[in-house]
């Protein structure tokens, strides 16, 4: 099969699908015939800009990430992490292309809401490319020959449970041409995250007091020099914090679709109930272990010092010393090891499903911009 007629059956199953189904944003990209097709799927809160555009999400739109070990250059005064700057990173459309691999990348409608809607959209956007592409290239093969091109499903965050619960519905009939999962920082096992958010915005951030920046001193010989910058910055800082923290992390406790992520859900119960890996198909599962939120960075005379790192750990701490928090959020160790929203134990694939799992030194939303993930990702996508 020429690309060209590839490029046209992807095209014709973008608008019809679409259409048919009132999909909010639908985008496809024709690669080389044999090569696999990927479908990529967002996570929670998220759009298909988590996939082909992350560099242009507004930090304050989004779960707090930490993109930079320093500030962009230039940068003076207070100054938060930011994402790398542009062309310091690829995306994941633009990684799949650069290699060959055709993909379908979507936008959730209810992206924040109930599991089962983002559900019945990929149920439908499976369904017609098993029935308008694949159908299709079954035929030109058995006519003139060459191979078919496999199904693969790349999913972050949220995306991964989107995933499993809707292969559980369509059964292995449902995707006959599925032949792998990936899963980029699932909360597989549920995430303590969006309960902490939701008593954040309730009373915790009552127990979290940032003031002690104002007391923060600097090695000399800038301390004399930026004593009086230091006042207005400092008193600054702690104001910065506390509304990056309640408009990152507190918000997302206004969803419904956060409180289904806990550990012990009606979603995640009902999920795992008879739940049983397609014949097959293999699944592969990578998590971060990088915790960190968020970076402050105090930039003058050409030196930039990190003065706070808001990170899992960094929270609990405030956290533990409320009464009765670790009955209420369990084992803090583990929550503070992982991604920053994901503990790592939480990110293994039930063990029915035998993925291998890799850690990478990265937070949650590092996962759409790390190169070492890309190119691990990107072996086992060439790989039989």
């Amino acid at each position: 099969m020429e690309q060209a007629r590839l490029a046209e059956l992807l095209q014709n199953f973008q608008s019809q699908c679409a259409a048919e189904n009132n999909l909010c944003e639908l985008s496809v990209a024709a690669g080389q015939p044999d090569m696999p097709i990927v479908v990529l799927v967002h996570g929670i809160g998220g759009n298909a800009k988590h996939w082909s555009d992350p560099l242009s999400l507004n930090v304050n739109d989004t779960w707090l990430f930490d993109l930079n070990s320093k500030p962009p250059k230039n940068t003076k005064g207070i100054a938060t992490s930011l994402p790398y700057q542009p062309g310091a990173a690829k995306s994941w459309t633009q990684c799949l292309s650069e290699n060959g691999f055709s993909y379908v990348n979507f936008s959730q409608c209810h992206p924040s809401d109930l599991l089962q809607y983002a559900v019945t959209e990929l149920s439908a956007i499976l369904s017609y490319l098993e029935k308008l592409v694949f159908q299709a290239i079954e035929q030109e093969v058995a006519t003139n020959g060459g191979s078919i091109p496999p199904m693969i499903i790349l999913c972050h965050s949220r995306g991964g449970l989107v995933t499993r619960a809707t292969l559980k519905q369509l059964g292995n009939s449902g995707v006959p041409h599925l032949r792998k999962v990936i899963s980029l920082c699932t909360p597989h096992q549920g995430s303590y995250m969006p309960k902490l958010s939701k008593d954040y915005n309730d009373t915790l951030h009552q127990n979290i007091n940032f003031d002690i920046l104002g007391n923060i001193k600097f090695p000399p010989p800038i301390q004399g020099f930026l004593d009086n910058v230091l006042e207005k910055n400092l008193n600054d800082v702690a104001n910065k914090v506390r509304e990056a923290i309640s408009h990152s992390f507190g918000a997302p406790a206004m969803s419904a679709g956060f409180d289904e992520l806990v550990p012990g859900s009606d979603m995640l119960n009902n999920l795992v109930q008879d739940e049983q890996p397609l014949p097959g198909v293999q699944y592969f599962g990578f998590t971060g272990t990088n915790p960190t939120f968020v970076n402050l960075f105090l930039c003058e005379l050409g030196k930039v010092i990190n003065i706070l790192e808001v990170s899992s750990p960094h929270l609990l701490e405030f956290i533990g010393k409320v009464a009765d928090s670790h009955q209420n959020y369990g084992n803090f160790k583990e929550m503070s090891e992982g991604d920053s929203a994901v503990a790592i134990n939480s990110a293994n694939w039930p063990p029915q499903f035998n993925a291998p799992q890799q850690n990478f030194h990265i937070n949650h939303m590092q996962a759409l911009i790390d190169s070492g993930l890309q190119n691990t990702v990107l072996g086992i996508l060439k790989s039989n």
